[in-house]
């Protein structure tokens, strides 16, 4: 048995304002991946910089505010498809051309398909978020005077005022306290800011910071400094071919000036009698007997 189809014509639709609506929800869901990875920092122990993440959620908030402005806004026209509408008082009024479409299948869908058709045409909130919105709502109303919208559908005892009397807040009283409490906040960044500029006027931060270059006159002087190869003049280099010569004449002119000194050093001389030890070696002399041959006899 053939599934049966359902004959619809899609002329009666405002094609051009549906492909628009399609293209701003494609963006939409791009922006929200991109903040969803800003986020996560690719799974790091770490968070990138908050005027990044900032940037990134404007945008996205942007983008939901221009899709839901264009859901409310209405197309004149003449015809049927504009929505033009009685008002009762013999006029006409433009109304959304968005509130009468229906969302029709025109086959049977896969349960994998059906499931994804449930979360886009659901009208309540996942029960996570629906928590943590509940949380932060309930955390809200504990600091507010008028307890918040707790306070306003009666979820909470009414506060009371001044004279005594407990008197149940309305949407305007919440509103109004939601305000004073941005005013405040405005006023606290206004401080804030102030006074990083006071600190910031005071101290010459720069100047702290800076690095002095020093002039060449204040550098050591080096005598390797604008010689050739980086080598003062009239000193042999170290890394040159005639080390090993100019050792050995060094060590010859050595030699030589040890032998120079050796020549040039007077002999020993012996020292001369003086006059009384002459005469002493005459008297000796005298008294020494003359040896006599026995042959001369």
């Amino acid at each position: 048995m053939a599934t049966p189809r359902l004959n619809f014509d899609s002329s009666t639709l405002p094609i051009a304002q549906l492909e628009s609506l399609k293209f701003k929800a494609n963006q939409i869901v791009e922006s929200i991946m991109a903040l969803r990875a800003t986020v996560d920092a690719g799974h790091q122990n770490m968070m990138l910089p908050w005027p990044d993440i900032l940037s990134k959620y404007n945008i996205l908030l942007s983008q939901t505010l221009n899709f839901s402005n264009s859901l409310g806004a209405t197309i004149g026209g003449a015809n049927q498809t504009t929505g033009r509408v009685s008002n009762g008082n013999g006029g006409q009024q433009n109304v959304s051309p968005y509130e009468k479409i229906a969302l029709h299948l025109s086959s049977a869908a896969s349960e994998k398909e059906a499931d994804e058709i449930a979360l886009l045409v659901r009208t309540f909130q996942l029960p996570e978020i629906l928590k943590t919105e509940s949380d932060a709502v309930r955390r809200l109303a504990e600091r507010m005077t008028t307890r918040g919208s707790l306070g306003v559908m009666g979820a909470v005892p009414p506060p009371v005022s001044s004279f005594g009397t407990a008197r149940k807040p309305e949407y305007e009283d919440v509103l109004k306290e939601c305000g004073e409490i941005r005013e405040q906040h405005d006023r606290m960044v206004n401080r804030a800011v102030r006074a990083v500029t006071m600190l910031r006027d005071k101290y010459d931060w720069k100047q702290r910071v800076e690095v002095e270059v020093e002039e060449p006159e204040e550098l050591e002087w080096d005598p390797r400094m604008g010689m050739p190869n980086g080598e003062p003049q009239g000193v042999p280099s170290l890394n040159s071919d005639d080390d090993g010569m100019d050792d050995s004449q060094d060590g010859n002119s050595d030699e030589d000036e040890v032998e120079g000194e050796l020549v040039r050093t007077p002999a020993p001389q012996t020292p001369q009698p003086t006059d009384s030890q002459e005469s002493m070696g005459m008297q000796v002399q005298a008294r020494t007997p003359t040896p006599v041959n026995p042959m001369a006899l």
